[in-house]
């Protein structure tokens, strides 16, 4: 993959890519799930918040159970 063709994505723009509502993956940064982010510091201020595509499809990927043993666990 060459550096050019990488794709950032904001938390605005993740529902169009997983179904997912922007608030889950806010709450997922306090709580401690989802996909790997990457905080751009602004001085004091909280900076902006950008997902790696790779890294939510990775995500998404590693979300995947198997209906057979769904609940046996």
């Amino acid at each position: 993959m060459q550096p050019n063709s990488r794709k950032y994505l904001t938390t605005k723009q993740l529902p169009d890519v997983t179904g997912l509502s922007a608030s889950f993956f806010e709450k997922g940064r306090i709580y401690g799930y989802g996909p790997q982010f990457i905080r751009i510091a602004s001085g004091n201020r909280a900076g902006k918040i950008l997902y790696r595509l790779e890294d939510v499809e990775r995500w998404l990927a590693s979300q995947e159970q198997n209906p057979k043993g769904a609940g046996n666990e």
